[in-house]
């Protein structure tokens, strides 16, 4: 099976010329809505102080910000072999797009109605909702990936990404201020139900437009996939042969290093500033400014010249919030933080998503995306591990964890620097 990139035939580049704008417009505006519905639980801000509210110790509240991301991240190397084998991999997404979405209906309502009589339940569905829904997700993560390649060229990936986060972001905002007014009104378990009954709406909303998006042709023909466990012994050869690959697996798994810091920040703020949990939703609002600001940055730089200056951008931030945090002790100054998390957080998501696609050939692009997602796994894991412990050991030390989030992120800026960015080293694409 030859691994070249294969010239579109010109079928199917007329196809996706003619459906881009209407395409690029849809996948920019459901995915706000999808990532805007879920900052009504922002993961890494929201979902930890909920869970030590409602009892959960150390390690569950540690697991939080990363919980969605483990249930993405494990199926698609399973599923990945029959993604490739496809002509249409929009109809597996639908399928899996309703039940997707379903946890967060599910977990607001057991929240609202139930969580007095099973305060329990009410914990392991607040832990279980991201993760489930993750899980779902990533058994078709790949069909969405080979689905945004086909339907969105190269030179523009960088920019659809970033309008998905700008506009996720702008709800964010109205988020922030809608979690400070529900929690204030209902604090605890009700609360964070009618907040998880809000990100269902937004993220059916996104669902019905994602049904709108037109599915190209593939650019190359489709082959018979090779068996699973044929496709999974293939796995380290293709990383042996790779160094490009390699570089990247190593630098995406070292930046998530960011993972050993973020579980406890907003905890550390409400600390600190002696402030109760509807100050939450001023953090969110400050993250998703940033995450405007990061967009618009990592999006232009994106579009020109590649994910890889998208990823050492978000490795120099991540590298200041660590030394910041250490030191905080005003509001301004954890707004700032927050601020900057933003801003990182997306070019973070920008760089990886635009270079893996990139570096992925397009016949075994399911295959390379499942395995970027997996192989990075483990340090997700001892990241959360580390975190827990860490701050269990230090008596609650932020800088027990700024310390290691730091060394992490100068190793991934190293790493990253080391990727050959696959457009060329200083070539600049100016979108049509």
């Amino acid at each position: 099976m030859t691994l070249g990139a294969t010239k579109p035939a010109p079928k199917a580049e007329l196809e996706a010329q003619r459906n881009f704008r209407w395409n690029y417009a849809l996948h920019s505006i459901e995915g706000g809505f999808y990532m805007g519905g879920i900052a009504f639980v922002a993961p890494n801000t929201v979902l930890p102080p909920m869970v030590e509210s409602l009892g959960g110790p150390p390690w569950l509240v540690a697991l939080m910000p990363i919980m969605m991301t483990l249930g993405f991240v494990w199926p698609p190397l399973f599923t990945a072999h029959r993604i490739e084998e496809r002509r249409r991999v929009k109809p597996p997404l639908l399928l899996s797009g309703v039940f997707q979405r379903l946890p967060y209906l599910i977990t607001g309502l057991f929240l609202v109605f139930l969580s007095s009589r099973h305060p329990t339940g009410a914990l392991v569905s607040v832990a279980l909702a991201p993760f489930v829904s993750g899980m779902i997700g990533g058994l078709t993560m790949t069909a969405w990936l080979e689905l945004v390649a086909k339907t969105i060229p190269e030179h523009r990936r960088s920019s659809v990404w970033a309008y998905r986060y700008i506009l996720s972001s702008l709800v964010g905002i109205g988020a922030g201020w809608v979690i400070a007014e529900v929690l204030e009104r209902h604090p605890g378990a009700v609360g964070y139900g009618l907040l998880h009954l809000m990100a269902f709406a937004l993220v059916a909303v996104s669902y019905i437009l994602f049904a709108m998006v037109r599915e190209n042709n593939p650019p190359h023909p489709v082959e018979e996939a090779p068996p699973l466990l044929e496709n999974l012994r293939a796995i380290p050869g293709l990383i042996a042969e790779d160094p490009r690959l390699r570089h990247y697996l190593v630098a995406r798994a070292l930046l998530h290093g960011i993972f050993i810091l973020t579980p406890f920040l907003s905890i550390h703020a409400l600390h600190v500033l002696n402030r109760p949990e509807s100050y939450l939703g001023r953090l969110v609002t400050a993250q998703m400014i940033g995450g405007i600001a990061g967009n618009l940055v990592a999006g232009f730089l994106g579009d020109r010249r590649g994910g890889k200056i998208a990823m050492e951008l978000s490795g120099g931030i991540f590298l200041a919030i660590a030394v910041w945090c250490a030191f905080a002790r005003t509001e301004w100054e954890f707004l700032g933080i927050m601020f900057l998390f933003g801003v990182g957080f997306f070019a973070n998501q920008i760089g990886i998503t635009t270079l893996g696609i990139e570096i992925s050939p397009p016949r075994r692009r399911a295959t390379y995306l499942a395995m970027m997602a997996t192989l990075t796994m483990p340090t997700m894991l001892l990241a959360s591990w580390g975190s827990s412990r860490l701050w269990t050991w230090s008596g609650e030390s932020m800088t027990s964890l700024a310390v290691p989030t730091a060394l992490a992120m100068i190793a991934a800026m190293i790493f990253t620097r080391w990727i050959e960015e696959p457009r060329g080293k200083g070539e600049t694409i100016r979108p049509r």
